[in-house]
């Protein structure tokens, strides 16, 4: 993230000198690090984090925000336009009722417009079904993973300066201090903070970038952050959930296993996080690389690791170090010694469904428990669920997350839920009757509005005025899962 040097004591003046480093008379959180399997503050009291994922802020997933639309709500919004809203209900409806399913995160390509055209030609003639999909096949699709497609087209249709201006809007929007205080409000303690490179960088070469060029507007957005988590008693989780090259396959191979010169940018734009947050006590762990499930074997995800760690802990940064599994089982990682690694964390992230509360009781008890307790006994270290979510409106899916919440506490490890909050797709909820319990906060308060920014079509100042009405949304609490997640005592950390 650096183009050669940063001047960071100057920098460090300059945050100073606007009011973006927490201030002397803020109470301040310990300084956590590890003792065996347990966190610990600076006098040596056990500490569990209990919190959320601010999704979608700093790394861009629409189904979450609904910034830009995927392949299915495009559909919806033509065939409105070309009245033919109704026939396109009726082939989400077949699709939803068929072998294969509906993908409501709307799949681009073939994969979404091959078996809806089948199914709209059943409600309209052949040649009009051909013909809106043709038009459709004009438009890109953002859902999962959409910070690349995101960026490119609003750099292809305002330039960079025009992209990152409206980028800037909506993360002033999407997250603010009441935020963070109504979580503090309701016991929780810790907030991970997901975060893509480019989203930190002012890159123009979003796909294959050779140098890192810092966001400063997006950094300053952090520092904000940081100091809300001081200010209310929440720790944070700096985690970066796509890595330059990618360890995993977001956007494309994942590259940075093999191609040394992603592996250098990636370790710059670590040693530039260290350098901005190194005496920040209330970020309570780096977590180095999220998912790294594109390494070809754990060896290459270790060797990477340990390029992270060194050069962090050469700055004199003796911040926690989260490792992330990569989906290759908990026994995978090694113990630390063997690396000399200090001050770890390891990870993994639960989203394994099923159709039942007896189904996630099986699958802990014969499944994850056994494997669990046979890697941390091995390794002594902290356990952190950086994600997990059970998905489902329903009552048994809830009582699930209370069962995985227990079972998390019951071994002393720190969790945090996917996601805080997220905006529900009227196509899903009021025309299909399609619901989810991804966002601890996702029903959008009785009276309120919502306008979609659509990233293609809107003009600049359409899209600017959308991006921050974001900040006046008010979104109801899912108050079944939070009943599920704070039921236990004494979450906040400090004393």
């Amino acid at each position: 993230m650096r183009r050669h040097r940063l001047d960071l004591a100057a920098l460090g003046l300059g945050l100073a000198a606007l009011g973006l480093v927490a201030c002397a008379d803020e109470p301040a959180l310990p300084r956590l690090h590890a003792e065996g399997r347990d966190l610990v503050d600076a006098e040596g009291r056990r500490v569990t984090l209990r919190g959320v994922n601010l999704g979608g802020w700093l790394f861009h997933e629409t189904w979450i925000t609904l910034v830009g639309h995927d392949a299915a709500s495009r559909a919806y919004l033509e065939g409105e336009k070309q009245g033919i809203q109704a026939a396109v209900l009726a082939a989400f409806r077949d699709l939803l009722g068929g072998a294969q399913g509906f993908d409501t995160c709307g799949a681009s390509g073939a994969a979404f417009l091959d078996p809806f055209e089948a199914a709209l030609a059943a409600h309209l003639d052949a040649a009009r079904a051909a013909a809106f999909r043709q038009h459709l096949e004009g438009f890109a699709s953002t859902c999962d993973d959409s910070e690349l497609p995101i960026r490119r087209t609003l750099e292809a249709r305002f330039g960079q300066a025009g992209r990152d201006a409206l980028l800037d809007a909506f993360l002033g929007a999407w997250i603010q201090e009441r935020d963070i205080a109504w979580l503090a409000e309701q016991g929780f303690n810790l907030v991970r903070v997901p975060m893509g490179y480019r989203s930190l960088t002012r890159a123009s070469d979003l796909a294959d970038p050779t140098e890192l060029v810092l966001n400063q507007d997006a950094l300053r957005r952090v520092d904000r952050l940081l100091s809300w988590c001081r200010k209310h008693g929440v720790y944070a989780v700096l985690d970066i959930q796509e890595a330059p090259g990618g360890q995993n396959t977001y956007a494309g191979p994942a590259r940075l296993f093999t191609e040394e010169r992603f592996q250098r940018l990636t370790v710059q734009l670590w040693e530039s996080l260290s350098d901005r947050y190194r005496e920040r006590d209330e970020v309570a762990a780096y977590s180095l690389l999220a998912e790294p499930y594109g390494a070809p074997d754990t060896t290459a995800r270790d060797d990477m690791y340990a390029l992270l760690v060194d050069a962090i802990r050469a700055r004199g940064d003796d911040h926690l170090l989260v490792i992330h599994d990569g989906f290759f089982f908990m026994t995978s990682l090694p113990a630390p010694a063997a690396r000399g690694w200090d001050g770890v964390l390891y990870s993994t992230h639960l989203f394994e469904t099923a159709s039942s509360l007896e189904g996630y009781q099986g699958l802990v008890r014969d499944f994850y428990t056994p494997i669990f307790q046979q890697a941390q006994a091995a390794q002594e270290v902290p356990y952190f669920i950086g994600s997990f979510s059970t998905r489902e409106d329903e009552d048994w899916a809830y009582q699930a997350a209370g069962f995985l919440v227990d079972w998390y506490e019951e071994n002393g490890w720190s969790w945090a839920l996917w996601t805080y909050k997220t905006m529900e797709d009227t196509l899903f909820t009021r025309d299909l009757g399609l619901t989810s319990a991804w966002g601890l906060r996702n029903r959008l308060a009785a009276g309120r509005t919502f306008e979609r920014p659509d990233l293609e079509l809107d003009d600049r100042a359409t899209l600017t005025r959308r991006l921050e009405a974001y900040r006046d949304l008010e979104l109801e609490p899912n108050q079944p899962l939070l009943d599920q997640l704070t039921r236990f005592p004494g979450p906040r950390a400090s004393p």
